[in-house]
């Protein structure tokens, strides 16, 4: 048993023992049935070592969820980065800072309906400038 088999698997992770599966079934390693009943117990992993598991019966490609074997590479995930590819700072930072700065004031002052609403503003500004 490695180290990481006991990590928790994301999306990513998943993904990439899906079509490590979809390539067992079309090379005849694994029946149709088979290969939905694995499929379904992808969805349902916990940890790596579950999805390695569904692999141990199984010729080549074993995906090594995170780490690139035989041509099998997990994908970046869909979190939005802290960092712009150039490496400069996407900004959500700079707004949950001021932003939370301003709700603490408004709260401290006892205004709780324009706390509250600006709150709101603020994630949803986080949001959209995280999505940027």
């Amino acid at each position: 048993m490695s180290d990481d088999d006991e990590l928790w698997v994301d999306s990513a992770d998943r993904k990439v023992a899906l079509r490590a599966l979809a390539e067992h079934r079309d090379s005849a390693h694994l029946t149709t049935a088979e290969h939905d009943r694995r499929r379904d117990l992808v969805r349902d992993a916990q940890t790596r070592a579950d999805l390695r598991a569904l692999f141990a019966d199984l010729p080549s490609p074993h995906p090594l969820m995170g780490e690139e074997r035989d041509g099998w590479e997990a994908t970046p995930g869909s979190r939005p980065a802290a960092e712009t590819p150039d490496g400069a700072s996407n900004g959500t930072g700079v707004v949950l800072g001021s932003g939370g700065l301003i709700v603490l004031g408004a709260l401290v002052a006892g205004w709780w309906l324009p706390a509250i609403l600006l709150a709101c503003v603020v994630v949803v500004v986080t949001v959209l400038v995280a999505a940027r």
